[in-house]
């Protein structure tokens, strides 16, 4: 289901029970749910090395001294949507850790349609290669139209 299609989604019951001794009865319910149709603003995550590399394709290090290799994290927001957006939350979690990332904007709070994607980073982390563990970085990005 797509929740910035701007639909209206409809779910309903009906019920009819006929009791061996008694009449039969009948219940019904409906749920509606009608999303705000421009909230079509996405953030892609990317991760490069020192070389310039995708995080993904850095190479196995070769010695103990190659293990701690700096990756930059970096956001960009982009509004496909109809309407300005103000984002009013903005916050990365990698491995249970997390920031805000508001800060980074630098008082850049509205993204229109027409806006190029604004791109921010975070300094470069030292990541330990050789430690064998597993990292995930998601973004969560509340944004809401101006007044709204």
């Amino acid at each position: 289901t797509d929740l910035c299609a701007g639909e209206t989604y409809e779910t309903s019951v009906i019920l009819e029970a006929n009791p061996p001794n008694g009449d039969s009865c009948q219940a019904d319910d409906e749920y509606t749910v009608e999303p705000q149709a421009d909230c079509a603003t996405i953030v892609e995550i990317t991760c490069t090395d020192s070389e310039g590399n995708d995080c993904a394709n850095t190479p196995e290090p070769e010695t103990p001294e190659d293990c701690l290799e700096p990756f930059t994290y970096c956001y960009i927001v982009t509004n496909v949507g109809s309407t300005c957006m103000d984002i009013t939350s903005f916050v990365r979690d990698r491995n249970g850790g997390t920031a805000d990332l508001i800060p980074l904007l630098n008082g850049v709070i509205e993204i229109c349609p027409d806006d190029d994607p604004i791109e921010v980073c975070e300094e470069p982390e030292l990541t330990d290669l050789c430690a064998g563990e597993t990292y995930e970085t998601s973004v969560i990005l509340e944004a809401n139209p101006p007044n709204g």
